[in-house]
């Protein structure tokens, strides 16, 4: 498996958090099938940058300028997925621009979704479009490895997006677990219909075309839900951007 995805090519160009304000790998195509148009891809909970860093050399090599982006798990960044600045996405997408290309989507996996559906949130004259692979519907509180952490998963502008807490509770997670031959931890949303209002997602205030992904029958947690919520909620707002 690692052979099959590892990078053929070099990188174009890697930023630094000490340096650029963001931890980053830049990939430009060859020949460019998408002038102006860039992607940024973030990883999910597992804290993966090299698969990250493997989905944009891909697409790079198809044609699309692409940059894989850390959020936590390296030096310099937060440990965990915990009051994670957007301004990572904010000052990754100003360089894209800087660089001419002035259209830059968003593309997150898992947790990464969250950060991806609130760039393009917070963020609607940089962000033009988002792609959110078995995404979630509303911000959590900070987690990582099996921890939960107070206060939100995400800020902006240092103060902390609106969050609903997570019901962690190891026993159900190793249950659920072994009871579905895959790690879940769905039993943490039990209670999601209790959350705050605010910390849903407001989807429709997303600038641009909004992709959602999710297999039927996700066992890591509720994406097809989510995707089905956020579905019904543009649709009711009369999102005026292609979403499907």
């Amino acid at each position: 498996m690692k052979a099959q995805w590892e990078p053929k090519r070099g990188p174009s160009a890697v930023m630094h958090v000490n340096a650029d304000g963001f931890e980053a790998t830049f990939y430009e195509p060859h020949e460019s099938r998408h002038p102006g148009k860039a992607l940024i891809f973030v990883g999910g909970s597992d804290g993966s940058y090299y698969f990250v860093k493997a989905m944009a050399d891909k697409f790079a090599s198809a044609g699309l300028a692409s940059m894989a982006l850390a959020y936590w798990n390296l030096p310099e960044l937060p440990r965990a997925i915990s009051h994670v600045p957007l301004e990572f996405v904010e000052r990754a997408t100003t360089r894209l621009n800087a660089l001419g290309y002035q259209k830059v989507g968003v593309w997150g996996i898992s947790m990464g979704s969250l950060l991806a559906l609130l760039s393009g949130v917070y963020l609607p004259g940089l962000v033009s479009c988002v792609i959110a692979v078995s995404p979630g519907d509303a911000c959590t509180q900070g987690m990582s490895q099996g921890k939960t952490y107070p206060g939100s998963a995400f800020s902006f502008r240092e103060k902390d997006i609106p969050w609903m807490p997570l019901d962690l509770h190891m026993g159900r997670v190793v249950c659920d677990s072994l009871r579905l031959g895959s790690m879940s931890v769905q039993s943490c949303y039990r209670h999601k219909d209790q959350a705050p209002a605010e910390a849903f997602i407001p989807v429709e205030k997303i600038q641009g075309p909004i992709l959602l992904q999710t297999p039927e029958d996700d066992s890591m947690w509720p994406s097809a839900k989510s995707c089905d919520a956020m579905m019904a909620r543009l649709d009711a707002a009369g999102f005026a951007y292609p979403h499907e």
